[in-house]
C-alpha cells in the first residue's frame, strides 16, 4: 500500500509524565529549602529538566519567556507553570505553596537573627559567598539558554539591542518588550515557503 507523499505526517503528542502530588510537594519544598542567594530559575531548570525530565528545554524556556513579560517574581510563575503542566490547577497551587512556605518561615526566623548578628564579619563573608554562587548559577543558565534559543544572527542582534536599551539606555524592561517583541514575533513567524520546502523534501524521501 503506497503512502501519499503530499500527506502531512502527524506528530506524536508528548504527554507530561505522571507525577504524584506528594512528589510535587517534596520537589518544590526541597527547592525552597535548598536555594540560596538567587539564581533560583537556573536551579529549577537543572532539577526539573536535566535531572527529572519533567519538561523539555523548549517547554521550560517558553514558560520562562512568558513569565519574563508578566508582573511578579519569575520563580512564582515558573512554579505555577510546572505544577499546572504536571497536575493541573491543584498541582499549580501545591507547587506555589510548597516553594514559598519553607523560605517564608526561614526568613522570618533568620531575619530576627540577622538584625542582631548581621554586622558580624563571618555573616558578611557568608552572604558574599552565596551571592557569588548565585551569579554563577544564573550565568550557567544564560549560557545553556543561548545554546537552545539563539538560531541565527537576528537573535544575536536582538540580544545586543536589548542589552544596550536596558543597560545603557536605562529603558524599562516592559517598554523594551513592547518595542522589540512584535519585531521578534514577526521575524520568527511561520513561513509558508519553509513549510512547502519541508513537505517537498519529505515527499521526495518517501
Amino acid at each position: 500500500m503506497s503512502k501519499n507523499p503530499d500527506a502531512i505526517p502527524e506528530s506524536p503528542e508528548t504527554n507530561p509524565p505522571r507525577v504524584s502530588l506528594w512528589e510535587l510537594v517534596f520537589f518544590f519544598g526541597l527547592i525552597g529549602l535548598t536555594s540560596f542567594g538567587g539564581g533560583l530559575t537556573a536551579y529549577i531548570r537543572r532539577l526539573a529538566v536535566t535531572q527529572k525530565g519533567w519538561l523539555t528545554d523548549e517547554e521550560f524556556f517558553s514558560a520562562l519567556a512568558i513569565v519574563q513579560i508578566l508582573p511578579g517574581a519569575r520563580v512564582v510563575g515558573i512554579s505555577v507553570y510546572i505544577g499546572n503542566h504536571l497536575r493541573g490547577l491543584l498541582g499549580a497551587t501545591l507547587a506555589l505553596l510548597s516553594i514559598m512556605t519553607p523560605p517564608f518561615i526561614l526568613v522570618c526566623a533568620l531575619g530576627l537573627l540577622y538584625f542582631h548578628y548581621g554586622e558580624n564579619t563571618d555573616s558578611k563573608a557568608l552572604l558574599a559567598g552565596v551571592t557569588a554562587v548565585a551569579c554563577g548559577l544564573m550565568a550557567s543558565m544564560v549560557f545553556e539558554a543561548g545554546q537552545k534559543a539563539i538560531r541565527g544572527i537576528f537573535d544575536v542582534v536582538m540580544i545586543i539591542v536589548t542589552f544596550l536599551l536596558v543597560r545603557l539606555g536605562h529603558m524599562h524592561v516592559q517598554y523594551v518588550i513592547l518595542l522589540l517583541g512584535p519585531i521578534a514575533i514577526w521575524w520568527h513567524r511561520p513561513r509558508s515557503g519553509k513549510k512547502e520546502d519541508n513537505l517537498d523534501q519529505k515527499g521526495s524521501a518517501s
